[in-house]
């Protein structure tokens, strides 16, 4: 197993820098990795340039003009050579140096076409951790209202194959929309794995404070594309009751089938195991 990585930037080569590097610092390199670039006009080049002369994988920079970010990921996915793909924006980072090593080991032992783990949620101009975005606890219910951070997210190459790519008619939110359709409609199998994958900066596209009302609109308008709204209020009820209820979760499912096609593993020792408490999360 080989993991490309995919990174649209556009004008942000000081955010890139620290990208770029929790990349160079990893213990098992990736296969390659392709760097989309809108016509940046900093000093993204230059910056590139040195990280590619300075690694010992490919680096690919693909410089030209796009129509936003999930075009971008789409031109990643067309030039991929790997045999997986993560997608890592210019102002994320890989959590530690052992990311790309765990996640190729269990893309490699298991049938997963994903694998995600749990993300650290950094304010923008600080060191300083707020919170962990954990996805513990992923069903037909909770991704009514939320999704799986992308940068969670490993990909194996050929899912996108089966499920297509990205809708580049949305701006914010084809990630989601993806998931829906992938999860919902191909019935993908997935592997949530406990362990935080990425350094996710409060102040992305996707929330910064400008776009916050347009990100929940098209948020809200791809939700009523995959659930009615008899869905969405019982999404609004577990989410804020049913779930915090012990064995809450596993009761409801014996009425509403919640479960979907994703097993939740621990890592020990470089084998992983079952998580004995994920049928109660659900």
């Amino acid at each position: 197993m080989n993991i490309s990585i995919i990174t649209p930037t556009w004008n942000r080569s000081q955010r890139l820098r620290a990208s770029l590097q929790s990349v160079a610092a990893q213990k098992t390199s990736p296969h390659e990795h392709i760097i989309v670039d809108n016509l940046s006009v900093d000093e993204t080049p230059e910056l590139i340039a040195a990280y590619a002369q300075s690694v010992s994988y490919p680096v690919r920079h693909i410089r030209e003009a796009d129509n936003g970010i999930y075009q971008a990921m789409n031109k990643g996915i067309a030039l991929a050579k790997g045999h997986a793909l993560h997608f890592l924006n210019d102002d994320d980072m890989l959590f530690a140096p052992d990311v790309l090593t765990t996640m190729n080991h269990c893309l490699d032992q298991t049938e997963a076409d994903i694998v995600f783990g749990d993300v650290v949620l950094l304010e923008e101009g600080s060191q300083k951790t707020l919170s962990y975005r954990r996805h513990r606890q992923v069903n037909r219910l909770t991704l009514a209202e939320r999704t799986i951070t992308q940068q969670a997210i490993f990909y194996r190459q050929d899912i996108f194959q089966r499920c297509g790519i990205f809708d580049t008619r949305l701006r914010i939110a084809a990630d989601h929309e993806w998931l829906l359709r992938a999860l919902l409609k191909h019935d993908i199998r997935g592997i949530y794995l406990k362990r935080p994958v990425a350094v996710f900066r409060i102040g992305g596209v996707s929330n910064e404070t400008a776009s916050e009302v347009a990100h929940r609109r098209e948020r809200e308008t791809v939700t009523r594309e995959y659930f009615t709204s008899r869905e969405i209020k019982a999404a609004r009820i577990f989410r804020r009751w049913t779930r915090k209820i012990p064995f809450g979760a596993t009761i409801l499912n014996a009425f509403v089938p919640l479960r979907l096609n994703i097993e939740t593993l621990r890592e020990k020792n470089g084998a992983f195991q079952r998580d004995p408490l994920a049928l109660i999360d659900l």
